[in-house]
């Protein structure tokens, strides 16, 4: 074993912030969230989404950077330091990170594949991608990026990566909103998007999905704002941090909502395509437009570093994770989450592929997505709300929310963390399970 070395800091609040934002902004906003809202009718996912982003998502948010900043130390080590045996929670929270992140990293090497195609004026269609095994190899060359930039650590990968990519992505973002709106038809796109049908809060299905969603987009159950918050000084302050981090988050998932919906429907397309929407829809059109293939490029080289950016945050979990348990050095740890997530993402890769892997008629990545990108992560967070706001002491858990901050949480917060959060959660869960065997 090797000797313990002196943890990194953030270099700078605002390293901090852009950080945790390139960790939850990324292909869960601009990639899933369009297509959840498509598959779920517009408007009608869009408000339990909000809900739980407003109503859940600062204060769980808060809490898992509180508990990072206070323990110093991984999920598995944080929970392990609450209760010896809350140790396994964190491992099954590192390992939905790691599950997630295996087939994250093959839709990054989507987004690699068109880039390079717009990059070279040959655009091919999602069914020629499928046809290929281009999602292997990219799978891999992704991957390696990803870990070519943890290795750096803390403040010189990390921070230094995400300071520039958040502003690139966000600077671009805006203009493609503007240019979108002008399509013909694009308010039928944005009026089906935002139009809210407030039936949808009977439905679980549609709750449980808004909470996955929400927890998948916030970086929330996966561990990556615990590990985050971990690398803060003890003095740093978290609401507005965390304030900021959320606005900017959902802002980006509403601006990317209204771009690929003003696509949509000022081409006459399905809303409903499920997981390859962005990349059967936006090729189409940058292909059939003027300067089509250098605006492509750079769209797609922008998704291309968000989603680099979300997937150094889900690495991170497992990776110190291991390297604080095993006592071991960053680049051995790294490579040792490497093999694992070269063990999981290869048959997601494969699923989209001449193979086709399958498992009971439902492509491999597809039934991951769906088992951990909605179910995996929502229990994730609730075993993490559940160790905290049950076993850590009441007034530890008040004193780190508040602790330099000019707004104080009051004393019921610790109730809706021991009992309103888990049992949304649960009954979420539970009731959209008995719905689908039903």
């Amino acid at each position: 074993m090797e000797s313990e070395v002196k943890r990194e800091e953030w270099k700078s609040t605002s390293g901090f912030i852009l950080a945790c934002i390139g960790s939850a902004v990324g292909v869960a906003n601009i990639w899933r969230f369009p297509y959840i809202v498509g598959e779920n009718g517009g408007g009608a996912f869009l408000v339990p989404f909000l809900i739980v982003v407003v109503g859940l998502g600062v204060i769980l948010m808060m809490l898992e950077f509180s508990v990072g900043k206070y323990f110093q130390s991984s999920i598995v080590n944080s929970l392990k330091r609450i209760r010896t045996k809350l140790k396994w929670f964190g491992v099954l929270i590192a390992s939905v990170s790691l599950v997630i992140l295996s087939y994250y990293l093959v839709i990054i090497g989507w987004i690699g594949f068109y880039l390079s195609s717009f990059l070279v004026s040959n655009v091919l269609g999602f069914e020629d991608l499928a046809q290929t095994y281009f999602s292997l190899i990219s799978f891999v060359v992704v991957t390696l990026i990803v870990v070519s930039i943890v290795n750096k650590g803390v403040i010189h990968g990390i921070e230094k990566f995400n300071k520039i990519a958040v502003v690139f992505l966000i600077a671009i973002l805006i203009p493609f909103t503007i240019y979108a709106i002008t399509l013909p038809n694009a308010m039928e796109g944005i009026t089906y998007f935002l139009r809210p049908d407030f039936s949808s809060l009977v439905n679980p299905e549609i709750w449980t999905t808004a909470l996955g969603q929400a927890f998948f987009s916030l970086s929330l159950g996966s561990g990556a704002m615990l590990t985050y918050g971990s690398y803060l000084g003890k003095r740093q302050f978290l609401l507005k941090p965390t304030s900021t981090i959320i606005v900017t988050n959902t802002g980006v998932s509403i601006l990317a909502g209204i771009i690929i919906f003003s696509l949509v429907f000022s081409n006459a397309q399905s809303p409903s395509q499920g997981l390859p929407l962005v990349f059967n829809i936006l090729p189409e059109i940058f292909s059939n437009i003027d300067y089509g293939m250098q605006i492509g490029a750079i769209f797609f080289s922008l998704l291309f570093v968000a989603g680099i950016t979300s997937a150094i945050g889900l690495f991170q979990v497992p990776m110190a994770s291991v390297q604080e348990s095993f006592r071991i050095s960053r680049r051995k740890a790294a490579f040792f989450v490497l093999v694992l997530v070269l063990m999981f993402g290869i048959p997601s890769a494969l699923s989209y592929s001449p193979i086709s892997l399958e498992f009971q008629e439902e492509k491999f990545l597809d039934l991951l997505d769906k088992i951990f990108g909605t179910y995996g992560i929502t229990i994730a967070e609730l075993v993490f709300v559940i160790s905290v706001a049950w076993f850590m002491k009441k007034k530890r858990i008040l004193e780190n929310l508040n602790k330099n901050s000019r707004y104080n949480f009051p004393d019921w917060t610790i109730h809706v963390l021991k009992f309103v959060a888990p049992m949304l959660i649960i009954l979420t869960v539970v009731s959209s399970i008995l719905s689908e065997n039903f």
